[in-house]
């Protein structure tokens, strides 16, 4: 049933509106770097995240999906500081896999010591209330269940109850949300779902709608399915997203995310990353594809350096033929 209050007028675009709207939206284009990795080989191809925007990031468990949204979110983060906008803009990390708490762990890491020592309560509290009285101003929100507010009523988190958490932000605060992290599909739960599978292929083109009405990019963490473990080269692809076809007609970009040393044989002979180009399987090798790009190519990989529980991403020096032949004399 339509409802009666909705303003259907806000979903046509005459041709003269759209044409104003257009040139605005282009100057934006222009005008802005919209948001990037942060990496200049990954950024060279990649089309910047603009409002609107699905971004996937498809991945066996542990092979680096928080780890990434938390990534994005601290490098967007420090723009916001940069371009001193932090009373205005903010980055929203959605979780349904973690507490509050849990995400705060990312942010607390310093280089000097690591998310999983602030797990294992190895940093002496002194030092963590230094890093929360600067964490404050750093403008990264979480929406999800928090540890200190357990057993108090809460609103179950479906996505347009994470549409109102962002209208109270909005509305309290005065801020809007420039970027969009989930965490991940396949638990976000859809009302009248009949089952896991229809929730699952409902969420992504309700993120999508959810990320054009507040008019920010969307990064969603997306589960790969078992099968990837039994490839040669463990790269989820588009079909690989665990009950989540949906997912490949609704994103504009997706990647696959690979840490070969959590699934390869220690002493393994280095993976070829991109043609001729090749890197040796350790802990901090991640290997990242595009495997879809709207408006442009879609097959890009990268061998990056990774260290999660620094929040660190970057290029990483791979070998080239020459190395792989001096490893591989057969």
């Amino acid at each position: 049933m339509l409802n009666p209050k909705a303003d259907f007028r806000q979903l046509v675009n005459t041709p003269a509106e759209l044409a104003a709207h257009f040139s605005q939206w282009y100057d934006g284009v222009q005008g802005t770097t919209g948001i990037t990795w942060g990496i200049p080989a990954v950024d060279k191809a990649v089309i910047p995240m603009r409002p609107g925007d699905l971004v996937g990031l498809i991945a066996r468990p542990g092979h680096g999906k928080s780890s990434l949204l938390a990534y994005l979110a601290r490098t967007e983060a420090k723009r916001i500081m940069a371009r001193d906008a932090v009373s205005k803009e903010v980055v929203v990390y959605v979780t349904w896999e973690s507490s509050a708490e849990e995400i705060e762990t990312f942010f607390m890491s310093d280089g000097t010591f690591s998310a999983t020592d602030v797990a294992w309560g190895r940093v002496p509290k002194e030092t963590i209330m230094k890093r929360l009285v600067k964490r404050a101003g750093f403008p990264v929100w979480t929406i999800g269940h928090s540890i200190a507010r357990a057993g108090q009523p809460a609103p179950r988190m479906t996505l347009p109850a994470v549409l109102g958490a962002i209208e109270t932000m909005e509305q309290d605060f005065g801020v809007k949300p420039v970027l969009l992290l989930f965490d991940y599909l396949q638990l976000i739960p859809v009302e009248h779902a009949a089952n896991r599978v229809e929730q699952v292929l409902e969420a992504p083109p309700r993120i999508k709608e959810l990320a054009l009405r507040i008019g920010a990019p969307a990064v969603c963490g997306i589960q790969a399915a078992r099968e990837v473990d039994l490839l040669r080269v463990k790269i989820p692809q588009k079909h690989h997203c665990q009950w989540g076809s949906s997912i490949e007609q609704a994103a504009d970009k997706l990647f696959g995310l690979w840490r070969p040393f959590l699934t390869e044989e220690q002493g393994a002979a280095p993976l070829e990353v991109a043609p001729g180009k090749f890197a040796p399987i350790t802990e901090n090798l991640l290997i990242m594809q595009m495997v879809k790009q709207r408006m442009d190519s879609g097959r890009h990989t990268w061998g990056l350096h990774f260290a999660p529980q620094y929040l660190r991403l970057e290029e990483m020096e791979t070998y080239h033929q020459e190395a792989a032949n001096a490893n591989n004399p057969e």
